[in-house]
C-alpha cells in the first residue's frame, strides 16, 4: 500500500503538469490572435488616414490639381480596399440612371455575382475569363446591393442566387463567397458602390475589415465629389474657383446628420463667415445613453485647411468609440495627426463625453473656449435647484498641432461633472463670444451666460435659437464677422 501511494502522487502531479501546460498554451494562442487582430485594426485605421493624407498633399499643391485624373483616385480607392480588407478583388461601380451599377474600375478577377449569362455556355475559358475583366452590370435591388443600399452602410453578402437563364460552368475561375458590398452617397444621393470580394486568408472578413469599407465608401464619396468639382472649375480663374470649390468640399466634410441618442436632445448651428469657413463639429453615439461630441476651429483657409478638417473628423470616428474619456480621445487625436500638420497649421478643440447611464459629463480641451454647463439640479443630492446653476467648465491643454504628443499629453486635462434631467451643455467657437456691436465692444462670455439662462427650460433647438437671436441683435448685423459653430447637448 505503501508503494502505491508514491505512484498515485506522481500520477496526479502528471496530470496537473500537463492541464498547466495545455492552458499556457491556449494563452499564449489567444494572446497571439488579439494581439494580430489589434494590429490589423490599427492598420486598417493607417490607412484610411494615408489615404486622406494623399489627397491632402495633391490638393495642397495648385501646380498639380489638374493632374489629378479620375484613374488615379480610382486606383487609390481600390488599391486601400483590397490591402485594407485583405480580399481577393474589388469592382467600383457607377449608378447610371438610378437603375444600373456599371463597372468603372476594378483590381483582381472580380466574380460574377449572378451567375454567367447564356452566351457563355459553349464559350471557351479564355472567353469566360475576358468576362470577368469586361465587367458585369448589375440592377440595383439586386441581392447583393439592395441590402446595403436599405441599411446605408457596408453590407456582408454571402447568399448569391442565379439570375434566370443564368448557370455556373464547371471550370468558373473564381465564384463569389464573401462579398462587402458598400453604397457611396454624395450630399445624401446614391451615385456608386464598392463590392470587395472573397478575403485571401481561410476565414471570413472581419468587422474591423467591413468598417473599414465603410470608411472608405465615405471618403471616397468626398473624394469623387472633389475630383469632379476641381474638373468644374479648372478653366476658371484659379483664386475664386479655389474659395468656391473648398466650401463644397467643406458642406461635404460637416455631419450629414446628428444622431439623436436616448435622453440626448442635440442641436447643431454652423455659420461660416465667408465662403470657407475654418470650424468643425461632430458627434458620436458611443451607444448605451454616451455621446461624444467635439467642436473644433482649424487654422488657416482654402482647400488644404478643408482637407485638415476631413482628416480631423475621420481620426475622430475611428477612435471615438475606443476611447475611455474625453481627455483620452484628445491624446489618441493627437498622436494620430501628429505629421499631418505643416508649419503654421494647428487646431484647437474641445471634446465632451456624456453618460446618462452614470449621469456625468466629462470635458477636455486644447486650446479651445470653455464650454458652459446650465445645471438644474444639486449636484450631491440630484434635487432640483431653486435656480439654475451656469458654470464655465475649465480645464487646461494645448491646441493639436502646437507642441509634440508627448507635450500634449502630459498638459491635456479633464473635468467631470454630474448631470442630471434638463442639464445643457454648450460648446462653441470664439466666432460667438468675439462678434462685435458698432462700437467696437464684443458679445462676450457674461451675454452668453445670460443667453443661455433666459433660455432655460427650452429644447436644444430653442437654446440655440435665442443664443443667435441673441448675437444678432447685440451686434446689429445678420451675418457675422467670424466663423461660428454652437452645438447645445440637453439631457432630456
Amino acid at each position: 500500500m505503501s508503494e502505491l501511494i508514491p505512484i498515485s502522487l506522481i500520477v496526479l502531479l502528471g496530470g496537473f503538469s500537463l492541464w498547466a501546460y495545455l492552458s499556457l498554451r491556449h494563452s499564449k494562442s489567444e494572446y497571439f490572435r488579439l494581439d494580430s487582430s489589434l494590429q490589423h485594426e490599427r492598420y486598417n485605421s493607417r490607412l484610411v488616414v494615408d489615404f486622406m493624407h494623399a489627397l491632402e498633399a495633391s490638393y495642397g499643391n495648385e501646380e498639380k490639381v489638374s493632374e489629378i485624373s479620375k484613374d488615379t483616385l480610382l486606383r487609390s480607392i481600390l488599391h486601400t480596399a483590397i490591402r485594407g480588407t485583405r480580399a481577393m478583388s474589388c469592382c467600383i461601380f457607377r449608378l447610371e440612371r438610378n437603375e444600373y451599377f456599371v463597372p468603372i474600375a476594378s483590381s483582381g478577377l472580380f466574380p460574377l455575382l449572378e451567375g454567367y449569362p447564356p452566351q457563355y455556355k459553349n464559350a471557351s475559358r479564355l472567353d469566360i475569363i475576358r468576362a470577368h475583366f469586361s465587367g458585369y452590370s448589375y440592377k440595383k435591388d439586386s441581392p447583393v446591393f439592395a441590402e446595403a443600399i436599405k441599411n446605408g452602410y457596408a453590407t456582408l453578402a454571402r447568399k448569391f442566387p442565379l439570375k434566370p437563364d443564368h448557370f455556373i460552368p464547371d471550370d468558373a475561375p473564381t465564384l463569389p463567397k464573401d462579398v462587402i458590398a458598400v453604397p457611396i452617397y454624395l450630399s445624401g444621393k446614391l451615385v456608386a458602390a464598392i463590392a470587395i470580394a472573397n478575403p485571401r486568408h481561410r476565414g471570413d472578413f472581419t468587422p474591423s475589415e467591413i468598417k473599414l469599407a465603410d470608411m472608405l465608401a465615405q471618403q471616397a464619396g468626398m473624394t469623387m465629389q472633389m475630383r469632379n468639382l476641381f474638373a468644374v472649375q479648372a478653366e476658371k480663374m484659379r483664386l475664386d474657383s479655389e474659395l468656391g470649390i473648398a466650401a463644397s468640399v467643406q458642406k461635404l466634410l460637416l455631419p450629414q446628420y446628428i444622431p439623436q441618442a436616448h435622453s440626448i436632445d442635440i442641436a447643431t448651428v454652423y455659420r461660416p463667415a465667408q465662403t470657407i469657413g475654418g470650424d468643425l463639429y461632430d458627434v458620436f453615439d458611443l451607444g448605451g445613453g454616451r455621446i461624444a461630441a467635439i467642436v473644433a476651429d482649424v487654422s488657416g483657409h482654402g482647400v488644404s485647411a478643408a482637407l485638415l478638417m476631413a482628416i480631423c473628423r475621420t481620426n475622430f470616428q475611428q477612435i471615438a468609440r475606443n476611447s475611455v474619456s474625453a481627455a483620452d480621445l484628445l491624446r489618441r487625436l493627437a498622436r494620430s495627426m501628429a505629421k499631418s500638420f505643416s508649419r503654421g497649421k494647428f487646431l484647437t478643440i474641445v471634446c465632451a463625453f456624456l453618460d446618462t447611464q452614470r449621469n456625468t459629463i466629462s470635458v477636455a480641451r486644447g486650446g479651445h473656449e470653455r464650454p458652459i454647463l446650465l445645471s438644474n439640479n444639486d449636484p450631491e443630492t440630484g434635487l432640483p435647484l431653486d435656480k439654475p446653476k451656469l458654470e464655465f467648465l475649465e480645464s487646461s491643454g494645448l491646441a493639436i498641432g502646437l507642441a509634440k504628443p508627448e507635450i500634449f499629453d502630459a498638459t491635456i486635462t479633464e473635468v467631470t461633472r454630474p448631470c442630471f434631467r434638463n442639464d445643457v451643455l454648450i460648446l462653441y467657437t470664439d466666432g460667438l463670444t468675439e462678434e462685435c456691436n458698432a462700437q467696437g465692444e464684443e458679445f462676450g462670455s457674461e451675454r452668453l451666460a445670460q443667453a443661455i439662462l433666459e433660455s432655460h427650460g427650452e429644447n436644444a433647438r430653442r437654446i440655440n435659437d435665442t443664443i443667435i437671436e441673441k448675437v444678432s441683435a447685440f451686434s446689429g448685423k445678420k451675418n457675422f464677422s467670424d466663423d461660428l459653430t454652437l452645438v447645445a447637448l440637453r439631457v432630456t
